[in-house]
């Protein structure tokens, strides 16, 4: 018999106190966690931490509501700009999981034994997956997303308990308000029109709901009368095609935008796209999480019919919709669809941990001992979320990836006054924007990209250029993250004189990072007699490293070191080289940046000379101060050599360094 009946109005206190401790709990995760300010592990995410600071207009859809809300945190006086951006995404998964657990608690059979302990694991299953954490912990819409989805749930609740129009007309501006999160939330509707009807069909007949229903929802999307208002801030050529200063524009802007992503695979193919979707499902839940979420759905279908159709409408579409989709981050689009499985887990999970209380009291009669076993199994299956907080930290914690702020601080201290750095245009230049906008950083150093998407190479005559993208081709058309095309001659030297790593994979620069000097000279690579600092004479197999410079000898960290290494070498160039202190790598290049087979044809034979190799490196702000072993090893080799040992000085002002070294111009 369906329990539908003794569906609650209200949660006691205990549910509340629960759900408010789970949201302490994951913040106090992701917060441990949070990426501390600009990084590359999402291919927005630069943009996405700048544009609320300047309110500007995003990528498409724009993201109107993400950016208010943005705007908002900026405000909070907490590490830097996109620091306090990355903490909303934080707070908004820790708010997602909170509600979670509400909309759980007001589901599950209210007569389940453990039904908190279900509900409790599988919020926090949830807040500990790979997609949700790694979402909660940078500068993303998915995560206010979460939370605004919860939250639009929780009031559909509400109203169905109250059947009032006022709460009604908060669940559709709340509706209205997530589409500038993620519009396709947008999809929700169907399943949300059906509910309605299970529920209250009696509703339509009544012209004040419909009134409140459209006031809200209307209301909730007037939100992107921000895209005609806010177009002039693009600067993004793809976005540009399609700006929204008209109300065509604005449908492509927003719900026309990406065409070529959609239904992008014929019908053949989608059961393999089914197969990438259970392999994404089984990653966030396992192989048990699926199977205790297949038997969460008859059991919703039993106890909460009505609601079995709201959800599973909800998910049916989402996943249709996104298993169709063609994107290189795909597993971040089935966030929402997650979420409601992670409902469907927690039936499964009350139903079995119902069974074994059964049985335990069958065993135990109702006694001490039984109601004692009970509580052990609650804290047994509440604890079980330790696996995946543990199974999923290390890949989860970057906390540490500074690489790019480092790089950054010690660009603009290097730049000569009055010259130019040339980046990508659009949203994968807003690693150099950032600084720019938010903190009028060298406003000497032209960034030709920022004011325009197609900057003229006139832009930077008589200027000396750098740049932080190395040209992938003669006319440089190598995709969106290219430079803007015509702005490097045919003829231009790109010699490398800054590099640093990435700490943590991601998506932007994946070999490393760089700044280049563009010049119209072949650069120096080559010596006939060199007096190196330190004599090394070491082969290491058909490259023998005769020596090295080194300085300073004591650094601060995320300062710079200035190395010339000294090679010799017996085998065809592109042999790969890597430096490390400590155990913090540093860099990796090829000898000779890749210059040498154009050097050799164009300027003289390396037979017989000495190939060197001369720049600075980037020393991580989280290298722990004392003395380090300055080691290097070639690819393919184990063998390390350790050439010299340096002494870091710990910086305890690195947030000010990365602010403040920006206005040295030397």
């Amino acid at each position: 018999m369906s329990s539908e009946a003794t569906f609650p109005g209200r949660l006691p206190p205990l549910d509340l106190a629960v759900s408010a401790s789970l949201a302490v709990v994951s913040l106090a995760v992701y917060g441990a966690t949070l990426t501390p300010s600009l990084s590359y592990l999402s291919p927005d995410g630069n943009e996405l931490a700048t544009i609320p600071y300047v309110l500007g207009l995003a990528h498409s859809p724009g993201y109107p509501l993400y950016t208010w809300l943005g705007k908002a945190f900026t405000l909070i006086p907490l590490g830097d700009i996109a620091h306090r951006v990355n903490l909303m995404s934080a707070a908004s998964g820790a708010l997602a999981v909170a509600g979670l657990y509400l909309i759980l608690a007001l589901l599950l059979p209210p007569t389940a034994p453990l039904r908190r302990p279900a509900a409790a694991l599988c919020a926090l299953l949830l807040a500990f997956s790979p997609t949700a954490w790694s979402q909660a912990v940078i500068a993303e819409v998915y995560a206010p997303n979460l939370a605004l989805m919860a939250l639009t749930l929780l009031l559909f609740l509400r109203w169905e308990h109250t059947r009032r129009d006022l709460d009604f007309f908060l669940l559709s501006l709340t509706f209205g308000l997530s589409l500038g999160t993620h519009i396709s939330d947008l999809g929700f509707a169907p399943a949300f029109a059906v509910f309605v009807l299970l529920t209250a069909p009696a509703a339509l007949k009544r012209p004040t709901w419909w009134l409140a229903g459209l006031a809200g929802f209307g209301l909730g999307v007037a939100q992107f009368a921000w895209l005609p208002f806010r177009a002039s801030t693009l600067n993004d050529r793809m976005m540009l095609a399609r700006a929204p200063v008209t109300l065509s524009g604005v449908f492509n802007y927003t719900l026309g935008a990406f065409p070529q992503f959609k239904f992008a695979f014929p019908l053949a193919a989608l059961p393999d796209r089914v197969v990438i979707y259970l392999d994404l499902l089984s990653q966030e839940f396992g192989v048990l999480g699926i199977l205790g979420g297949v038997v969460g759905l008859a059991s919703l279908l039993f106890r909460r019919p009505r609601h079995y159709f709201l959800l599973v409408g909800m998910y049916l579409v989402h996943v249709w919709f996104f298993i169709q989709y063609r994107a290189f981050d795909l597993e971040v689009f089935f966030l929402p669809a997650h979420f409601l499985w992670a409902i469907f887990l927690a039936f499964g999970l009350t139903e079995a941990l119902g069974g074994i209380s059964a049985l335990m009291d069958h065993l135990f009669g109702g006694s001490r001992a039984g109601g004692f076993s009970r509580l052990v199994l609650a804290c047994a299956a509440a604890s079980l979320a330790l696996i995946p907080l543990t199974q999923n930290w290390a890949a989860s914690d970057h906390s540490n990836d500074v690489a790019l702020n480092d790089f950054y601080a010690n660009i603009w201290e290097m730049l000569p006054p009055g010259s130019a750095l040339l980046t990508p245009s659009g949203v994968f230049g807003y690693d150099a924007f950032y600084w720019q906008l938010v903190y009028g950083t060298r406003p000497d150093v032209l960034l030709p990209a920022l004011p325009s998407p197609n900057p003229s190479p006139t832009d930077v005559t008589a200027r000396e250029v750098y740049t932080t993208t190395r040209a992938v081709a003669r006319d440089n058309r190598g995709g969106p993250a290219s430079l803007p095309p015509g702005m490097i001659a045919p003829d231009s030297w790109q010699v490398p004189v800054l590099l640093g790593s990435q700490a943590t994979g991601g998506v932007g620069r994946g070999n490393g990072l760089a700044l280049y000097h563009l010049t119209e000279d072949p650069p120096a690579l080559t010596a006939e007699s060199i007096h190196p600092d330190i004599v090394v004479e070491t082969d290491l197999g058909g490259v023998t490293l005769v020596g090295i410079d080194i300085e300073p000898v004591s650094v601060e960290s995320g300062g710079r070191l200035h190395l010339t290494l000294y090679w010799r070498l017996q085998t065809a160039a592109g042999t790969l080289v890597g430096t490390a202190l400590g155990d913090a790598p540093l860099e990796q290049h090829e000898i000779g940046f890749g210059n040498l087979g154009r050097y050799q044809a164009e300027v003289g034979p390396l037979a017989g000379r000495v190939i060197v190799d001369d720049y600075w490196v980037v020393v991580p702000s989280t290298i722990a101060a004392g003395s380090h072993d300055l080691t290097l090893r070639l690819a393919g080799l184990s063998s390390v050599v350790e050439v010299a040992s340096v002494a870091v000085v710990d910086n305890k002002e690195t947030f000010e360094r990365w602010l403040n070294a920006a206005g040295r111009s030397s």
